[in-house]
């Protein structure tokens, strides 16, 4: 019985690819839902070793799906992929990985999840398969963490403003709502790669692991909290302004109040200036 393992890690923001795909001459057509894949030739050549039953899978969306690789040699690969000048950011590497494991039987059919003794023909497809499935699962990790961070900073902004301390927090509120506005259009670009990928559409067999998969890393029941937590802060956006539109408004209005008292007050000093009060008198009644 062998046994094969795959992780898929989280290494950097967003892949540009074009510069992996004319290193290893692979053709790709550039979509939202492809990524490079390196075989065992492809491998030997970028780690200088025999890499027998080893692949990987390139992500645009920053993940990287590791087959049969130890950690050491994932090290060594993510090295090389900032070599050839792909950024790499190693504070996400230890933070934002998954796995997933698959046994394969003598008769060459494979048992896809743990306690289920459903049994499939082993194919390399299904390996291309599970990797989307964890780099989908890494990311939303990702997005799910920093949406609860910045969900945590925007609901305690918004309770600064209802108190009325918004000019003392308006250069912080300035860098919230960039961030706000950053991560909903970054999030609605990487929540696009939750959508099964065209080869996985063109297979019942495959569309019928695709499923399973998603069940088991409850995909869709993540995405429906991380869709309604971007809801969340699409409402605190419309608070802040309407709070913002008050505030101005009421400093407006105070405004006005301050310039028609003044009205008055200037009337009562040209009439006791008028009435021949010397400013002499007004100074010792104000002592």
């Amino acid at each position: 019985m062998e046994n094969v393992k795959i992780k898929s890690v989280k290494i950097a923001p967003f892949f540009s690819l074009d510069k992996i795909v004319e290193l290893f001459g692979i053709p790709m057509q550039f979509s939202w839902d492809n990524c490079v894949i390196l075989s065992e030739s492809d491998l030997d050549l970028a780690l200088k070793y025999n890499t027998k039953n080893k692949h990987v899978y390139i992500f645009k969306h920053g993940c990287i799906s590791f087959v049969n690789f130890e950690d050491e040699e994932i090290f060594t690969f993510i090295k090389y992929i900032e070599s050839i000048g792909s950024k790499v950011n190693y504070s996400l590497i230890y933070k934002y990985y998954d796995a997933h494991n698959i046994e394969v039987l003598p008769n060459n059919k494979i048992k896809l999840l743990p306690n289920d003794d459903t049994e499939y023909d082993y194919d390399v497809s299904i390996i291309h398969t599970i990797s989307i499935i964890l780099s989908k699962s890494t990311e939303l990790y990702r997005i799910e963490e920093e949406l609860n961070k910045l969900l945590d900073e925007a609901e305690q902004f918004i309770t600064f403003l209802q108190k009325g301390r918004l000019s003392f927090y308006r250069r912080k509120s300035s860098l919230i709502i960039s961030k706000i506005l950053r991560f909903k259009y970054d999030s609605i670009h990487n929540i696009r790669v939750l959508d099964r990928p065209l080869f996985v559409e063109q297979s019942m067999y495959l569309k019928a692991i695709y499923s399973r998969l998603s069940t088991f890393y409850e995909l869709d029941e993540r995405l429906e909290i991380v869709e309604g937590k971007i809801a969340s802060l699409h409402d605190i956006l419309e608070l802040y302004s309407s709070l913002s539109v008050n505030q101005t408004e009421t400093r407006l209005i105070l405004f006005e109040i301050f310039l028609l008292a003044l009205f008055p007050i200037f009337h009562i000093i040209e009439h006791l200036f008028k009435t021949g009060i010397s400013l002499s008198f007004l100074t010792n009644l104000f002592k």
